[in-house]
């Protein structure tokens, strides 16, 4: 780990605390606020701001350099040591290429590529300060006297659809930017080699956004149930 690391560990520590310190202030006869959840909701809160200045920076850095650094799937190939220049009788006699992702940094590439990257950029940011945020709301929800919420349920479905659609929608971009770096890189000019062709790159996705996106909204009509509940027995003790 890198001093400049070391420091801002040591600095962001020093702001959740003081965040933390702040929400625990209460009347002197009143219970004092649990300090889990405000050191949670002050660290998201702060991871929120520091997305959306290193979501700044990077999307100036994709417009203003000329070096542009993205993921870029590439097939893998295996390198094999001639058997006159190997101490060994073993040797490969099958195999199968494979896609992998590769972390490439590159010059010269179209303006299109570099707004499909900004494009995944903005999307990731919006949806990383959206998930934190709802994790901010959370935390300062839990340490209400009435834990369940309309409010708290229209939070959850906000953060799982933003999370399923638009982490979905910054793969799309993101996959499409390296398709087109892919193509910029790799493709031969027309009449260079006869008889050969240009493959793209497969595209991939994960799904896991989506299946945790659900399970928010899931989550969100469990706590509707749990705010009716909470309703319906008000006054009874």
């Amino acid at each position: 780990m890198d001093p400049f690391t070391l420091v801002l560990l040591v600095m962001l520590g020093f702001v959740v605390l003081l965040i933390a310190g702040i929400g625990s202030q209460h009347a002197p006869n009143g219970p004092r606020r649990p300090l889990l959840p405000r050191i949670v909701a002050g660290s998201a809160i702060v991871g929120s701001l520091l997305t959306i200045v290193g979501g700044i920076v990077a999307l100036v850095a994709t417009f203003s350099g000329e070096r542009l650094t993205l993921v870029i799937p590439v097939i893998t190939n295996v390198e094999l040591t001639p058997a006159a220049l190997r101490d060994s009788a073993a040797r490969v006699v099958g195999g199968a290429t494979q896609q992998a992702e590769t972390v490439l940094t590159a010059t010269g590439l179209d303006a299109t590529t570099r707004v499909l990257v900004a494009v995944e950029q903005v999307i990731t940011t919006a949806v990383v300060v959206t998930v934190l945020l709802m994790i901010a709301r959370l935390a300062q929800q839990s340490m209400s006297p009435e834990p369940f919420s309309p409010r708290l349920s229209r939070v959850l479905v906000v953060g799982g659809a933003t999370l399923a659609i638009g982490m979905t929608a910054a793969q799309v971009a993101a996959m499409a930017a390296a398709t087109r770096a892919h193509e910029q890189l790799f493709a031969l000019r027309p009449g260079a080699v006869d008889g050969a062709v240009y493959v793209p790159p497969t595209w991939t996705f994960e799904v896991w956004p989506i299946g945790v996106g659900l399970v928010l909204v899931v989550v969100a009509g469990l706590i509707r149930g749990g705010e009716r509940l909470q309703r319906d027995t008000a006054g009874l003790v």
